[in-house]
């Protein structure tokens, strides 16, 4: 298990300093100043979504500010988003967050890159190579994600000499909303290319220029962090498939989506054929129906058998070797959906019933195709989207 980290330190409020201990996510305000505890009490209690500043100590009375993003309180609890520790020389803000992802080193190829380019005698010590860049829209607002390789020799010992590559973004604001979205679509893009909801981030730094001015902490931050799919990404084929599945996530960046694929399906190894997942992956089915035949979705007579079975024959290479028809399996989904939605029967897993695993597995298939179909690539393109 990881060791949590504790940070403690003060808030500002009302020209005065509450103390705090954070831990998981979670911040306990505590003093023996009763009226200055009621009063932050009265002020944000049951608020959601809000912002606080303050100071936190790392050694004896050495100080870094701290920046907190509330996403809601209860009495003197607050439970968080995310917090950007600034160092020392942090106070004039920052203008790139720089994320380094074991997953998405994987998805972009880093070891087949490096290979490449130690190969040609490049020495990547010296002065980092920007491999790839792509443009992106969030929030009405440009980016563009570089993914970079090796050192920058001009800061000597400060370099990280840990990192093998980053993905570096150029900020609009130093909001740390602004960072916290950024994160978050960046984790939905290794969702979706890794078709697993457990992708954390290794480490996320806060830049000014080529100096690092602080870090940026949420829950998808591990330091533990790393991935193995690196074998399936061999032959994908990078710009041409994630410029287009980048700018799709990032149509939507908070919790409800409306124009983006969705991602909720997705599971851990603990959750993979559980009946909650099935249950989301028939919502992640109809949600995409629905952008992609909305007319035949309106129709009430054309049900959840119809659908999947439609577009089952969209895509026959999925049944090529099964024992099930298109009619046949997608009339089993639709059955056992409803004698759980209704009640009729309980699971607590499909890990012992093959039918049903498969069932999901394809489930999985079809919804990813149907989400790259979504995002405007061609069949011939899905066929070729060779990461399973």
């Amino acid at each position: 298990m990881e060791e949590q980290l504790i940070i403690k330190g003060f808030i500002y409020f009302q020209e005065n300093k509450i103390p705090f201990v954070i831990q998981e996510y979670s911040m306990e305000l505590f003093s023996d100043n009763n009226e200055l505890l009621n009063n932050f009490t009265k002020e944000y209690n049951f608020k959601n979504h809000y912002i606080l500043e303050g100071e936190h100590f790392i050694y004896g009375s050495q100080s870094q500010k701290i920046k907190l993003l509330v996403e809601r309180s209860i009495g003197t609890t607050c439970y968080l988003c995310c917090y950007i520790i600034f160092n020392i020389t942090g106070s004039n803000g920052y203008d790139n967050i720089g994320i380094q992802s074991p997953f998405l080193d994987d998805v972009f190829k880093y070891k087949y890159n490096y290979l490449d380019i130690v190969r040609s005698g490049t020495n990547t010590a010296t002065k980092p190579i920007d491999l790839y860049k792509i443009p992106f829209l969030m929030n009405d607002k440009n980016y563009g994600l570089k993914y970079r390789i090796g050192q920058n020799n001009q800061m000597g010992l400060l370099e990280d000499f840990d990192k093998k590559e980053e993905i570096i973004i150029p900020m609009n604001t130093d909001e740390i909303q602004e960072c916290y979205d950024v994160t978050k679509i960046l984790h939905r893009l290794a969702m979706f290319m890794t078709s697993n909801s457990v992708v954390p981030f290794k480490q996320i730094t806060l830049y000014k220029g080529d100096w690092k001015v602080g870090w940026f902490y949420c829950p998808l931050v591990s330091n533990k962090a790393s991935s193995c799919y690196d074998i399936m990404f061999h032959e994908f084929d990078v710009m041409k498939y994630i410029p287009k599945i980048l700018n799709n996530i990032a149509l939507d960046c908070k919790g409800k989506i409306t124009k983006s694929i969705p991602l909720g399906h997705l599971s851990d190894f603990d959750s993979l054929y559980t009946p909650q997942r099935f249950i989301e992956q028939v919502m992640a089915f109809e949600y995409l129906f629905d952008k992609l035949k909305h007319q035949k979705a309106k129709k009430r007579n054309f049900t959840l058998k119809n659908e999947l079975e439609y577009m089952f024959n969209e895509f026959p290479d999925l049944l090529l070797n099964s024992k099930f028809s298109s009619e046949n399996i997608s009339e089993q989904i639709k059955e056992v959906r409803r004698k759980i939605t209704h009640g009729y029967e309980y699971y607590y897993d499909f890990k012992n019933d093959s039918n049903m695993c498969y069932f999901i597995n394809v489930l999985d298939q079809l919804i990813k195709n149907l989400s790259l179909l979504y995002i405007g690539f061609s069949k011939e393109e899905i066929k070729n989207f060779s990461v399973y």
